[in-house]
């Protein structure tokens, strides 16, 4: 889910291109939702919040993930489920064109315009007055862009889609009425799509001068990658240092993931065939299999940290603040490789990127209560390493909702979160590999999101 314009790789064939596609797929979703493709894990309430307080608000079943020590501060055993869905939108106004200056064809679409779901469900259950077991299914990491194999821009990248689900477990260990502590593990499971367009002629005329029209015989690349299960912890703590104040800290390891699994062509007979004779206009160069092989890149998620407070300042206002640290500039690195040769080591450029959020409840009857909260976040990416894929930029948050308890057993909340994003500039020129083209212009950004939980406490 990586950015073009650093990709000055002077090499012909299958095998090139492949490296630079397979990491561009699992590079390009870090801005998929600025502070990259991370997603929150957070309940609809927290997403009506914009995020703020973590898991902090009372009997919140989704600490046995954001936060364990927090599951010490819940009075009985419950079971939470969440459905979110999330619209990026992003627009594209500009031009692309390709080794010879001349327009791209084909149309423009939207490729954010629709709702992707994920899931989240979290369990808590205390064991006696000082354990706390828990457990949760989150999608800490996502991203889905799918333009069509025609869009002008194809041969930046026409179809993204990563995918990490972590299954955890976690412990918290009450050490008196104002402190406690909790540790948790997990299990990762990550799967990467990627599909592009390659112009063959364009990165004939463009590495060897051969006089061949950019544009007519592309070749699709697809690319699949996954990795079963990769381990990672995390752990926090939560003090109570008055009757009105909770402050709390987590912090989740990074994930090391090594993805591996295949690449296919399709398309264009002719432009196959001219990727295939990379070894004779190169002898250096590797051997082309078109009929596609096996492909393998290191990708690890990266490790984050989260500050937490809450205040009440009656028993029905309730405020909290969240500040979010994640260590995008661990991403230094993209090593592919094919049957146990390194193709390509791509150096990245990213930065550590912040959230920060405000946002609380008003509890307007003992069934009804409201969400609001602000928030501000970050993006790791910057003008030299952004395409059409994530064209991301840091964005405003703005969310809204309301839960309702209907019995004493059963309570339901409804989130809204709406991102505000400034338009994004992208300016790249492709590598000679892929053609040379390159793509001026600005992304018109924006983000909606919608989530629905429901809470059971026994």
């Amino acid at each position: 889910m990586n950015h073009h314009s650093k990709f000055r790789v002077g090499r012909l064939g299958t095998q090139a291109a492949l490296a630079l596609a397979v990491v561009t797929a699992c590079a390009l979703p870090m801005a998929a939702h600025a502070g990259a493709f991370q997603l929150p894990t957070d309940n609809a309430a927290g997403w009506a919040r914009a995020n703020a307080g973590g898991s902090l608000f009372f009997d919140d079943p989704s600490a046995a993930y954001n936060n364990p020590a927090a599951m010490s501060f819940i009075d009985g055993p419950m079971l939470q489920a969440t459905a979110t869905e999330i619209r990026p939108q992003a627009q594209f106004h500009g031009q692309t064109l390709d080794v010879d200056g001349n327009p791209t064809t084909g149309g423009n679409p939207n490729g954010f315009g629709k709702f992707v779901p994920f899931p989240n469900a979290a369990w808590v259950a205390p064991v006696n007055s000082w354990l706390t077991l828990g457990g949760a299914l989150t999608v800490p990491f996502g991203l889905e862009s799918d333009y069509n194999s025609g869009w002008r821009g194809r041969y930046f990248g026409t179809e993204t889609d990563l995918e990490s689900v972590a299954a955890s477990l976690s412990a918290a260990f009450k050490l008196n009425d104002r402190f406690s502590m909790g540790v948790g593990v997990l299990g990762q499971r990550t799967k990467a799509e990627l599909n592009t367009m390659l112009d063959p002629n364009g990165a004939a005329k463009a590495l060897f001068g051969l006089p061949l029209p950019p544009q007519q015989d592309d070749v699709q690349l697809n690319v699949n990658v996954k990795r079963k299960f990769s381990f990672g912890y995390f752990g926090g703590f939560v003090f109570k240092p008055t009757d009105q104040d909770t402050f709390g800290m987590s912090y989740h390891s990074r994930v090391e993931n090594t993805l591996s699994g295949s690449y296919a062509l399709y398309g264009s007979s002719t432009g196959k065939q001219l990727l295939a004779l990379a070894p004779v206009l190169n002898p250096s160069l590797p051997n082309i299999n078109p009929n596609g092989g096996p492909a393998s890149a290191e990708f690890n998620t990266p490790a984050f940290a989260s500050a937490d407070w809450l205040h009440a300042f009656t028993d029905k206002l309730s405020i909290a603040a969240t500040i979010k640290w994640t260590d995008w500039s661990s991403f230094n690195e993209l090593v592919l490789t094919s049957k146990g040769q390194q193709l390509v080591a791509l150096n990245e450029d990213f930065k550590d990127s912040f959230l920060y959020s405000v946002g609380g409840d008003y509890k307007l009857t003992d069934q009804w209560t409201l969400h609001a909260g602000i928030g501000y976040d970050e993006t790791p990416t910057s003008i030299v390493s952004r395409d059409p894929r994530v064209p991301d930029g840091a964005r405003k948050l703005l969310g809204f909702g309301v839960g309702y308890k209907a019995t004493s057993h059963i309570s339901v909340d409804l989130g809204y979160e709406h991102q505000f994003v400034n338009n994004t500039p992208v300016h790249l020129t492709n590598s000679p590999i892929l053609g040379a083209g390159t793509i001026n212009g600005y992304f018109a950004d924006s983000g909606d999101v919608l989530s629905l939980t429901g809470t059971y406490h026994f």
